[in-house]
């Protein structure tokens, strides 16, 4: 009889534990405003209900309440929930570690670099290395390079070291070209340009590898110290928006820092690995073990991010005929050989990793293009969802062949507007046509990703949005550049969430507000589909979710 009863009541547990959704009180009721799902199955729902970190229902206030009546209620007041901003090309480490250097975003003068330099390092130590990030080289490459004889007189005693906004090129003051013993009778690099004066001289302007040069003889950082970065970054993140991201070019040490901080719980928001695939060392130890992908999302490492040419701003990017503007200046870049790049193809369809190559010039993106169809031919039917990252100037067949061999096209709806200074003088009135143009990728039928590259232009997923329905900069007497290729809200919305979860195979658990996905969500002041095009950079981010846990807010 004992064992009887004992049965019974083991039975009783089991039925509370999986019958009505209504029994367990950790469940929350998200209710009171506008839910935008980003699935096109229910685009939009009046109420969800999370439970233990994942969505379980969607759908109309009432049903959910009367299904659900011990949910703890979570009132937006009127406000709007969207899924959590997937950003699908950032470099989150150097986020955090901007904010140890001094801003030199928008300098137009040395004076101006000076100033801040001084501002932020006030009475720096002789000898002590500082650094600076943020002057744009496309601005200062259509004006001409500065020249470090300001710095020197400003900064006898220390060595500087100035990144350029998108990191092609680096400036130096004399310092610090004397530590790494580079002066006039010094050779350029075979990728990269010393860029020089009259008389031979280096300015301290060092382009793509060249920097190698003087970078090697920096103190590499800590491994407490790319964690610190890291964690830094990632909370930034999570304070406006960003639930995941796709982190591009990892090498080994900011692998070595993400995977301890994962391993130790310490990432507030997920991540998505990008190998540094010119690394042909690390890719050798990766291509041996295979991808590290996390069944919850939080730390996977699965794609190769491959560097391939330079940048359009220091004319350093491929183009299949010459610079428009002074032809004589560019210097087009393959940092890495068609030979090499189908090596890594060929090993990465073999292992099960995913590709992602940078290509900004149209003969960069028509190369890699080839090499993607070389490659995947021998692999038919695959779902290898390779990427080409930024494809901003492209040949007029690049939107039918990358629809056709399933290439995903990531790009950055900042770069379009803060390249709109100088990017028709780079490539003239009819390549324009075919660069930055979202919406012919879009009309042949290809996949798109809007992400960043942060932490180089303006990066807050609000003004990305607003850069990708306006294509204006953050001026309000700004006009739209080329405005044909811009992408609605809901265009926008789906190519910074779902897109992004499908360009990292993780649409299944991230990316829409659905049952059974990942509660991954930012709750925003007002509905972006309402709000003026003008005014869509005004957003304020309320909260941001991972899981059902709120990891920011404001």
């Amino acid at each position: 009889m004992k064992k009887q009863w004992f049965i019974c009541c083991i039975f009783l547990l089991a039925v509370g534990a999986c019958g009505s959704p209504s029994q367990n009180t950790s469940d929350i009721l998200v209710a009171g405003g506008t839910i935008i799902t980003v699935d096109a199955e229910q685009p939009e729902a009046e109420a969800m209900v999370i439970r233990d970190g994942k969505i379980v229902a969607v759908g109309a206030r009432a049903e959910l309440e009367s299904q659900y009546p011990d949910a703890r209620l979570h009132d937006l007041e009127g406000r709007t929930m969207i899924p959590g901003v997937i950003d699908s090309h950032v470099h989150a480490h150097e986020l955090g570690h901007d904010r140890r250097k001094a801003d030199l975003t928008g300098v137009m003068t040395e004076d101006d670099m000076i100033a801040r330099l001084q501002a932020f390092y006030p009475n720096p130590e002789p000898g002590k290395w500082l650094v600076g990030q943020g002057w744009d080289e496309g601005v200062w490459a259509s004006k001409g390079y500065p020249d470090r004889a300001k710095l020197d007189e400003a900064f006898p005693d220390n060595p500087l070291h100035l990144e350029s906004l998108h990191g092609f090129a680096g400036f130096y003051n004399g310092k610090a070209l004397e530590i790494a013993g580079i002066d006039r009778s010094t050779s350029d690099p075979e990728v990269g340009k010393i860029i020089r004066r009259t008389d031979g001289t280096p300015t301290g302007v060092m382009e793509t590898l060249a920097q190698r040069l003087v970078n090697q003889h920096i103190a590499p950082p800590t491994l407490e110290d790319i964690k610190a970065n890291i964690v830094a970054g990632l909370n930034t993140l999570a304070a406006v928006g960003v639930t995941s991201v796709h982190e591009a070019g990892m090498g080994a040490d900011r692998l070595r820092g993400f995977k301890e901080l994962a391993d130790e719980g310490r990432l507030p928001i997920r991540v998505y690995g990008m190998l540094n695939g010119n690394d042909e060392v690390l890719m050798n130890e990766w291509f041996a073990n295979g991808p590290l992908i996390d069944q919850n999302g939080m730390f996977t490492v699965r794609s190769i991010k491959v560097f391939y040419d330079g940048s359009l701003g220091s004319r350093t990017a491929l183009l299949a005929a010459p610079y428009a503007d002074k032809p004589e200046l560019a210097n087009m870049t393959e940092r890495i050989t068609p030979a090499a790049v189908t090596s890594l193809g060929e090993r990465a369809a073999e292992r099960g990793f995913q590709m992602s190559v940078h290509a900004i010039g149209d003969e960069g993106n028509n190369r890699t293009l080839t090499i993607y169809e070389n490659v995947l031919e021998k692999h038919p039917g695959q779902d290898h969802r390779w990427r080409i990252e930024h494809a901003q100037v492209v040949l007029p067949d690049y939107y039918e062949r990358a629809s056709e061999l399933g290439v995903v096209s990531s790009m950055q709806s900042s770069h379009a507007v803060g390249d709109s200074k100088w990017a028709e003088d780079r490539i003239g009135p009819e390549r324009i046509r075919n660069a930055y143009a979202w919406q012919r990728i879009l009309h042949a039928g290809g996949r798109l990703l809007i992400n960043t590259d942060l932490p180089g232009e303006p990066w807050e997923p609000v003004q990305t949005l607003y850069f990708a329905v306006t294509r204006k900069n953050l001026d309000e007497n700004a006009e739209g550049w080329y405005v044909d290729q811009a992408l609605t809200v809901e265009e926008a919305l789906y190519a910074m969430t779902l897109a992004g979860a499908h360009g990292a195979f993780q649409e299944d658990m991230l990316g829409s507000i659905t049952t059974g996905k990942f509660a991954d969500l930012v709750e925003l002041d007002r509905d972006p589909r309402q709000t003026a095009p003008d005014e869509l950079k005004d957003i304020k981010v309320v909260r941001t979710w991972v899981a059902g846990e709120v990891v920011g807010e404001n």
